[in-house]
């Protein structure tokens, strides 16, 4: 049996008994109308995570790395070497927003470069950079799987240090693009209704990026909605295959995750049709301002806690989620 398969077996729904008990302690104290959806996000944590007598939350941030061979296409204001001068932010400077917020793990999972001189950084290259999902497939069966293995291994990791809440992220350039085909496939959407702005793009290149997002679901329209390693092979992200690995890892292992805007949203749409139930681990955060954001959630059966118009990915909204279940 292989980690993925052995993995998604084990993942059963969250503890309701604890939930309850968590919902019934605040009931006694007063009110629990006068604490609203705060009541919810505590009784999620301690029963993803099996307690009953509540502890402080351990989070780590992940944040996985990787380019995508669509950035070729224009569909990006940015360059492909900003997913290099971003992922070496994290790590160096550790100038990011992002590093003030938890204990960060960053991965390249396949950046189109040589990453070897950035200290810290983790490196599972799948490849560099996806194929062109225009021409051919982003990536082979194989390389997803192995994909969600590593994330898998790595959440286990952090499992076994003591942490508990997982907040994941993600770094690469045009990887909306990816993000609006996973989303359109599982959610059963059209290009226009799935694909927004991303990096702020003009209303031209919003055009172009429309374009290829419809040609391309038109070239993948046999792959059925209930292939989510065939959609993930076809038009993902390496970086993505982490993520769906650390939130099916963390479901298995009775962690709980923190997805952050429509990329995140887009990997956890993948664990879902792998394992429904994993569901019960996962926490959305805000509402992303991409297009299809609110569509992505309403598919996972989640709602977004707050709603600041951020596009910035980095598991930014996810901070600060995490900063309202530490609160």
């Amino acid at each position: 049996m292989s980690l993925l398969q052995e993995t998604c077996g084990a993942i059963t729904g969250r503890n309701q008994e604890i939930e309850q008990h968590i919902i019934d302690s605040w009931n006694a104290a007063s009110s629990v109308e006068q604490y609203g959806r705060l009541v919810n996000v505590v009784a999620q944590y301690g029963s993803a995570t099996n307690q009953e007598t509540l502890t402080i939350p351990k989070p780590c941030m992940i944040i996985a790395s990787a380019d995508h061979g669509v950035a070729d296409m224009g569909v990006s204001a940015y360059p492909k070497e900003t997913t290099v001068g971003m992922t070496q932010n994290y790590l160096i400077p550790k100038g990011a927003g992002a590093n003030s917020l938890a204990q960060m793990e960053v991965i390249d999972m396949g950046i189109d470069a040589d990453m070897s001189w950035v200290p810290g950084l983790r490196s599972h290259k799948l490849g560099m950079g996806t194929k062109n999902f225009v021409k051919e497939p982003a990536m082979t069966r194989e390389q997803a799987v192995e994909g969600i293995e590593t994330g898998i291994r790595l959440v286990k990791e952090k499992i076994d240090e003591g942490f508990n809440v997982f907040l994941v992220g993600e770094m690469g350039i045009s990887n909306t693009t990816a993000s609006a085909l996973m989303t359109a496939k599982f959610a059963g959407l059209t290009a226009e209704e799935a694909t927004g702005r991303g990096t702020n793009i003009s209303d031209k290149r919003l055009k172009l990026k429309q374009r290829i997002v419809h040609d391309v679901l038109v070239k993948y329209q046999d792959i059925p909605k209930d292939d989510a390693i065939g959609i993930l092979a076809a038009v993902g992200g390496f970086e993505f295959t982490c993520i769906v690995g650390v939130i099916l890892g963390a479901a298995a292992n009775h962690g709980m995750v923190i997805i952050d805007g429509f990329n995140t949203s887009a990997c956890a749409l993948v664990a879902k049709t792998l394992v429904p139930a994993s569901m019960d681990y996962v926490m959305a955060s805000h509402l992303s301002a991409e297009k299809a954001a609110k569509s992505s959630l309403q598919n996972l059966g989640l709602e977004a806690y707050v709603d600041l118009g951020l596009c910035l990915g980095e598991a930014s909204g996810g901070s600060v989620q995490m900063g309202m279940l530490d609160l």
